[in-house]
Parts: structure tokens; C-alpha cells; sequence
């Protein structure tokens, strides 16, 4: 597996992207952590309502930028992949 990490705009360690190519599986994996919750109480009350199985219609969101000077290397990244997939 290969792995490329691009880091956000604002270079926040828990805003990067991870993409794995699984070329074997000829799959793609994006993994992002974008939330985190500082305050403890906050933590305590998510954690209360995942128990009695809230689901919010749109999910826990935030922000990832992506760096100019990443731009072309996401995009060769994107070509290394289609290119796998068709083999």
C-alpha cells in the first residue's frame, strides 16, 4: 500500500488527509479527523446521545483546505490511481 498525507491550509496536525492505494485491491482510502472536542462536558454529551442512538442528518462536519502547492500532486496522485484501476 501506498501512502500520501496532505496537510490542511491552516496546518493543523488533526486536519490531514491520508490517502491509501491498496494496489492489489486496486482501492482508494481517504481517512480525515476533523473534529475533536475540547471541552470535556461536550465530550460527555455526544458520548450520552451516541448511547441512545442520535444520528444527526448531517453528520459531524468541519473544514479541510487544501494547500495550493498541493494541488498538482493530488491531481498526480489521482492519475497514479485511475491509472492502477485500469490494469
Amino acid at each position: 500500500m501506498k501512502t500520501h498525507y496532505f496537510e490542511c491550509q491552516c496546518y493543523s496536525d488533526e486536519h490531514t488527509l491520508k490517502f491509501l492505494i491498496d494496489e492489489e485491491e486496486k482501492d482508494l482510502y481517504v481517512s480525515i479527523f476533523l473534529n475533536q472536542y475540547r471541552n470535556i462536558f461536550k465530550r460527555i454529551w455526544v458520548a450520552i446521545k451516541y448511547v441512545f442512538g442520535y444520528k444527526c442528518k448531517y453528520g459531524h462536519w468541519d473544514t479541510w483546505m487544501l494547500r495550493e502547492e498541493d494541488f498538482k500532486r493530488l491531481q498526480q496522485l489521482l492519475k497514479e490511481y485511475e491509472h492502477i484501476t485500469r490494469r
